[in-house]
């Protein structure tokens, strides 16, 4: 933990801590109240069990710990905290994963007193897939009443966000959904709750941009809207932030056209959900690219921070500055290229690779790992117009068996067009 001078960056202070076994201690979130102390969220290694939720307080003039609180599952196994937040009477709550002893998971929410730790209230919300990258989040409205979201699983409806509302006095449930778009997977990635306690959802669902508001009232879809990326294929929204006027902005990753993953940044209408522009960035090697958070600073300028990859620097980190809300759409889309699938995807051992080009070029074929890096290439020369066929058999260039995973299928013309299409080899 350190604190840095606003003006200089200068350390002011700097503040460590080790939980009593020293071992696998993590922080995962943080949140000021209003005199500026320090509230931070994660994990501590205890005696007698894995992992347990941790909260710390550290006050804001000299980084001292002021408490710490712990909290966990009855069956002791590996629990974290993911998310925390200070309500408007200056007490903090925070909500983890706990795991339970029949391999599933709940969300554990607890209450502090600001004062000295102790808790208000502890509760638990059954149904979170037990994820190990876990992702949960919590938001607190004008009347104190905290609002918590995650993952779900149903058979019938696959992956849904599980939302709940809780009482301030006592942590009460005053209602849940396990949200759905019909069987589509939904996949939350980011919660904010709005000034009138309406709770703002981002994540993916059947492979595009979900945003999705819920009512603070009851829970029920007040509005959903879909962002589909230029060529179709996967899209995911996992940053969340609120612009002028309630303007819900969201980014994350999104399938180009030719261009891998690119940073796809919008804005809605938080009234509607309609979409009022999108902005895409492209990293300079055309390969995978991501956002992670964004935030709109006071003179109007929207930051939006992730990684892309370099040429030759490989995952770089990367800041984009847009002038908000002078923002449109207009352009933002390139047309459509030429077609490319495979099937089967998934495969095992070899896939059959069909694309069709609209006018004679030079084409490149080739697979790339997630890394970028070169695997194969499986077709190459120049090629008339009309459908051509390749194959992959899941070897690299020097005809050694590539591993099970995840690969990039890109075909490039010399005209530059660009098209890019994931590929799941199975072992």
């Amino acid at each position: 933990m350190l604190k840095l001078d606003d003006a200089t960056g200068e350390v002011l202070w700097s503040q460590q801590y080790a939980s009593p076994n020293a071992e696998n201690d993590s922080a995962y979130a943080l949140a000021l109240d209003e005199s500026g102390d320090i509230y931070v969220a994660g994990r501590v290694n205890v005696a007698g069990r894995l992992d347990e939720i941790a909260l710390l307080k550290f006050a804001n003039v000299d980084g001292e710990l002021l408490w710490t609180a712990f909290d966990g599952g009855a069956a002791r196994l590996d629990d974290r905290a993911l998310d925390v937040a200070v309500g408007p009477d200056g007490d903090p709550v925070v909500t983890g994963l706990v795991q339970n002893a029949n391999g599933t998971a709940s969300l554990l929410t607890a209450k502090y007193a600001a004062a000295d730790g102790s808790p208000v209230w502890v509760v638990l919300t059954t149904g979170l897939v037990n994820d190990a990258s876990g992702d949960g989040w919590i938001g607190v409205d004008d009347d104190g009443d905290v609002l918590v979201a995650g993952k779900a699983w149903h058979s019938s409806t696959s992956y849904d966000v599980l939302c709940a509302k809780l009482a301030a006095a006592d942590g009460q449930q005053l209602w849940r959904v396990d949200w759905t778009n019909g069987t589509r997977a939904d996949d939350p990635g980011a919660m904010l709750v709005d000034a009138a306690g309406d709770v703002i959802v981002a994540g993916v669902t059947g492979g595009d941009y979900l945003t999705v508001k819920l009512s603070g009232a009851n829970g029920s879809r007040t509005w959903m809207s879909t962002y589909n990326g230029p060529p179709g294929w996967y899209d995911l929204a996992n940053g969340l932030a609120f612009g002028a006027g309630g303007e819900i902005l969201v980014t994350g990753f999104s399938d180009g056209t030719g261009t891998g993953w690119d940073i796809a940044t919008l804005g809605y209408d938080p009234g509607t959900g309609a979409q009022r522009w999108v902005r895409r960035y492209d990293g300079p090697a055309h390969l995978t690219d991501e956002a992670r958070s964004l935030v709109l600073a006071p003179g109007g300028t929207l930051y939006v921070t992730g990684y892309v990859y370099g040429d030759v620097s490989g995952m770089d980190q990367v800041v984009l500055a847009y002038s908000h809300p002078d923002l449109t759409d207009a352009g933002d889309l390139p047309a459509a290229p030429s077609t490319l699938a495979a099937h089967p995807n998934p495969f095992n051992p070899s896939t059959v690779v069909t694309y069709r080009l609209e006018a004679a070029a030079e084409v490149t074929l080739a697979v790339h790992d997630l890394a970028g890096r070169l695997v194969a290439v499986i077709d190459a020369g120049r090629r008339e117009a009309g459908t051509h066929r390749a194959s992959w058999d899941g070897r690299d260039g020097a005809g050694r068996a590539a591993t099970s995973g995840t690969y990039f299928l890109r075909l490039a013309t010399a005209a530059g067009e660009r098209r890019t299409v994931k590929l799941t080899l199975l072992k």
